[in-house]
């Protein structure tokens, strides 16, 4: 009954991204506001380290702060800059119909898109900055510097691997793409550890 389930479901989605198209633009969403979720977690971090912030509890503090503060921008504006551009389409292709799609499948497949692409943009960046902070909850009070380096790493491998997967939707090489964000986020590693520095 559950394998029924899930093959109408699939079908369904498969048929709603058919009218809409609405896979690209969520795999395009996954990659971008994963990538910004994990490069702003990693900022926090470093931020948190380079404060010598030694009582994980803080830290944890801020990385919720931030996870939740860009996945709940992420869905709101997904939200409504997907909803005014659905709707925009709709009523073009009303107008060329000359009748209302109120209640048509069309409507239900552009309502449906509008509310996963939001999701998709909400979650992407608040599961990245998760797990790059997940060292913080399993540690020890006492093995803070362990967190700190086991989430940089982490941080380097979430990089790498929403960067495979954009070489793979491309048909790029997926180590030189994975590896291309993860040069970019050292280079983001770089820069607040030199801005820390100008500043003392």
């Amino acid at each position: 009954m559950l394998a029924s389930f899930l093959k109408k479901q699939r079908e369904r989605f498969e048929y709603y991204d058919t009218i809409t198209g609405m896979s690209e633009i969520v795999r395009r969403t996954f990659v971008n506001n994963g990538f910004d979720g994990a490069l702003t977690m990693l900022g926090v971090l470093l931020g948190s380290f380079i404060a010598d912030i030694d009582n994980p509890i803080i830290v944890i503090k801020l990385g919720l702060a931030t996870a939740i503060a860009v996945g709940v921008s992420g869905l709101t504006g997904a939200m409504f800059a997907e909803r005014a551009e659905r709707r925009r389409q709709l009523k073009e292709m009303e107008k060329a119909l000359h009748r209302s799609l109120k209640g048509t499948t069309y409507k239900k497949a552009y309502d449906f898109a509008i509310l996963f692409t939001a999701l998709v943009d909400g979650f992407s960046p608040f599961i990245t900055s998760l797990i790059i902070l997940l060292p913080f909850f399993v540690l020890l009070p006492s093995q803070i510097e362990l967190a700190y380096q086991t989430s940089a790493l982490i941080a380097m491998v979430v990089f790498f691997l929403l960067g495979a997967f954009l070489g793979k939707v491309s048909n790029d090489s997926m180590v030189m793409t994975g590896a291309k964000l993860v040069l970019a986020g050292l280079f983001c590693m770089l820069l607040i550890f030199l801005l820390e520095g100008l500043s003392v």
